[in-house]
């Protein structure tokens, strides 16, 4: 990760939560994530606006960019390309 190891691990929570991470990169996120109880807060938040989003939608899979957008929405930067 980065000098800041939040930096690093703010970038790899999606990936994370889309298990498409390296067995490597899988163990340095869930150190940090047992460590760093501010991003861990930020994955348990992301785990379930997933879950929340996934139950609304029927079972329907979430499509790609989805959640980004309606974070995007949600902070009021939804006029963001």
């Amino acid at each position: 990760m980065s000098a800041d190891p939040c930096h690093g691990a703010e970038h790899l929570v999606q990936p994370y939560l889309d298990r498409a991470l390296t067995e490597a990169e899988v163990a340095r996120i869930d150190g940090h994530l047992r460590e760093c109880e501010y991003c861990n807060d930020r994955y348990v938040f992301e785990r379930r606006l997933r879950e929340v989003v996934r139950d609304c939608c029927c079972g329907d899979p979430v499509p790609a960019g989805f959640v980004d957008r309606l974070r995007l929405r949600c902070c009021g930067q939804d006029d963001v390309a």
